[in-house]
């Protein structure tokens, strides 16, 4: 039997830039909770996904701890990537983030991890610093 840890660390190691990789990894009730609140599912976070690969090819999470806690995981990581193609929000009423060609460290950051078999049912906050959609585009913007 798998792991959660296991599970974690499998969903990790998808190439850079494989989206429906990192997406085979979550359950079809799959929800992502913001800081803020913010509740996303399957297909809204596969959405994200999606743009943030065509945004930054590159991107890629690195974990530098994880532990079990009461039947999830927290997973520590953060977030790196080159912003090479411009980040159209439009869809969402945000407009576009022009791309800068830097390279891009977010801050790193703490979330509770649901596994359920080997799929990731749950994302949650747990002692984060981006506390909404605003605050993890913050580095894209300069």
């Amino acid at each position: 039997m798998t792991s959660n840890i296991d599970v974690i660390r499998a969903w990790n190691k998808v190439p850079l830039g494989d989206a429906q990789g990192t997406i085979d990894f979550l359950a079809e009730d799959f929800e992502q909770i913001g800081a803020d609140g913010t509740v996303q599912s399957k297909e809204q976070y596969a959405g994200m996904i999606r743009m943030m690969y065509g945004s930054l090819p590159d991107m890629h999470g690195f974990i530098s701890k994880l532990r079990e806690e009461d039947g999830a995981v927290l997973m520590t990581y953060h977030f790196e990537g080159t912003f090479q193609n411009d980040l159209d929000l439009s869809a969402l009423g945000m407009g576009v983030i022009p791309a800068s060609g830097e390279k891009i460290v977010w801050p790193e950051d703490t979330v509770k991890v649901t596994v359920e078999g080997d799929k990731i049912r749950r994302l949650e906050p747990h002692e984060g610093v981006i506390g909404s959609t605003a605050d993890f585009l913050a580095p894209l913007m300069g």
